[in-house]
């Protein structure tokens, strides 16, 4: 049946089994008639992302609300760079602390519901080991006497995905997997989110982090999470194995935030600057003047770029012997707080050639 909003309820499931609006001026549908995900409610695992439609099942009542840790959340690798991420978002205090999982040329994991953070790990190293993630994920959940209460996603670096919605973790629940990627949710106002999810992720361009973040925030808006929001996570690695296991490109956490999603995205603009930044400072200390004024320039002009890049600009300009324009930027940001000024009279003398920055005063 309809409801005059345009929503479909499954009337032999009660006012919970409420389906997604239909948004179709946001997400049209593909040229490719097949879906390109399936999708799946609780109690249902997918082993292997796959390009055949799927008829979604009719929708489940919730059971009765009560303690759980996590509400979205996506693991992927990107098409084209290999990078893994994983990201969540939840009404429950710091979800990065034991949802997200992510190892360089390994994998991504994401564990929650009933949350048993020892998946994460796990997963990995039995990736590491060559097992395939559908077998890894099989080996795990049989031998977990709670895993009907466990949603877990694993993709390797190969970006095979398997995943697993148990079936007494709290409606609206489910997941989608499509190609390279996987989209969960539990405790959600409003089933079906993880398709908005997997739909938005889909056409989503860019970086891996802002691909995800994108994610999440179209499923937060779509129906999220009935505690409403608290907290939010994202980590990124890189495709090489040789890498240690901890290097991360982004690691970012907002643990608890009246709008965790939209700061999250916040933060991962602003990790894009602090990266120009951190190349250009180590372009400086590596003698590469050149290549740290390109770094530093495009810092200043980021959307966030601030104070300390304008610093860091004036130190490049200098050690590359444009010391007027050095001279300028110092001035200028001087002006605005003069421990500017401080710091670089502090630097390295290395740093500081072919000349030394002398602040003018302002009458």
């Amino acid at each position: 049946s309809h409801r005059p909003d345009g929503a479909t309820v499954d009337p032999g499931a009660g006012p919970w089994a409420m389906r997604l609006p239909v948004r179709s001026e946001h997400r049209p549908a593909p040229p490719n008639p097949l879906v390109r995900f399936r999708w799946h409610h609780r109690g249902q695992s997918l082993r292997a992302a796959s390009h055949t439609a799927s008829t979604p099942p009719t929708s489940v009542a919730p059971e009765p609300s009560q303690e759980s840790p996590l509400t979205l959340s996506m693991i992927a690798r990107h098409p084209e760079t290999g990078h893994l991420g994983a990201a969540a978002h939840t009404g429950y205090l710091a979800v990065g602390q034991q949802v997200p999982w992510v190892e360089p040329g390994v994998g991504a994991v994401v564990t929650q519901a009933i949350t048993e953070a020892s998946y994460g790990p796990r997963l990995l190293n039995l990736l590491r080991l060559g097992h395939h993630p559908e077998e890894a994920l099989s080996d795990l959940l049989a031998e977990d006497p709670l895993r009907e209460s466990r949603q877990v996603a694993v993709v390797d670096a190969a970006g095979r995905v398997a995943a697993h919605t148990g079936q007494n973790c709290i409606g609206a629940a489910g997941h989608a997997i499509g190609d390279g990627y996987a989209a969960l949710a539990n405790m959600a106002e409003t089933s079906g989110v993880w398709t908005v999810m997997a739909n938005e992720f889909e056409g989503a361009e860019g970086a891996l982090a802002k691909m995800l973040c994108s994610a999440l925030a179209e499923g937060h808006a779509a129906g999220g999470d009935l505690r409403g929001s608290s907290s939010a996570a994202i980590l990124i690695a890189d495709h090489d194995p040789a890498l240690p296991s901890w290097k991360r490109l982004v690691d970012l956490r907002v643990d608890d935030h009246d709008r965790p999603v939209a700061e999250l995205g916040r933060l991962i603009s602003l990790d894009s600057m602090y990266a120009l930044m951190g190349t250009g400072i180590n372009a400086i200390y590596g003698g590469r003047s050149a290549e740290a004024v390109t770094a530093l320039t495009e810092a200043v002009a980021h959307d966030l770029g601030d104070a300390q890049a304008r610093f860091w600009e004036a130190v490049a300009r200098q050690s590359l012997g444009d010391g007027e324009t050095a001279e300028l930027i110092m001035e200028a940001i001087a002006a605005e707080d003069p421990r500017w000024q401080m710091l670089w009279h502090r630097l390295h003398p290395s740093i500081q050639v072919p000349g030394t920055v002398q602040h003018r005063e302002t009458p």
